[in-house]
């Protein structure tokens, strides 16, 4: 039985097969395996765009052990964008350099289970972040890419600012 905030957004004809399919894994993923941060319940996506060609689906999971550590998930045509709190974002479909947008769902199914570790380095003017995802059978650290927010923006300014931090993703 498919989420029904998935379900009424199946039949709207601007959406993609390829957009529908992906929110039929997503679904599926959420409702067997259960990841006990998230209150399906509070799972919410929605249509934005009027045009076929341009519209995609905004999906938002909440986690519960961290109001502030939301998982907004972007299914356009042909690519999946995946931010994970204020922390950073991910493309996958772009192209070069970016992850094809097949890998999204096993990025999602990592950060979800606590497979996504954050290396968050908190600078006077900018902050930076390295996202790793934690591979399963040897538990060592994948690069998945790297990049600098200016302070304000990412998580707000502190002061003084923080040497290195690591950081888990779960919502389990």
């Amino acid at each position: 039985m498919p989420l029904p905030q998935f379900s009424a957004l199946r039949d709207d004809n601007r959406l993609r097969e390829d957009q529908r399919a992906f929110l039929d894994r997503l679904g599926d993923l959420l409702i067997k395996e259960k990841p006990s941060l998230v209150p399906l319940e509070s799972v919410s996506a929605s249509i934005v765009g009027k045009r076929k060609e341009k519209a995609h689906v905004e999906v938002t999971i909440p986690n519960q052990g961290d109001p502030e550590l939301t998982l907004l998930i972007t299914v356009e045509p042909k690519a999946v964008v995946v931010s994970y709190g204020c922390y950073d974002h991910i493309h996958f479909g772009y192209g070069e350099p970016d992850p094809p947008v097949e890998e999204a769902f096993g990025f999602i199914r990592d950060i979800l289970f606590g497979n996504v570790e954050l290396e968050i380095t908190n600078g006077w003017f900018s902050t930076k972040v390295i996202t790793y995802r934690l591979d399963a059978s040897s538990g060592r650290r994948v690069l998945m890419q790297s990049g600098s927010t200016l302070a304000i923006f990412a998580a707000g300014f502190r002061w003084p600012p923080r040497s290195r931090a690591v950081r888990r993703i779960s919502f389990s």
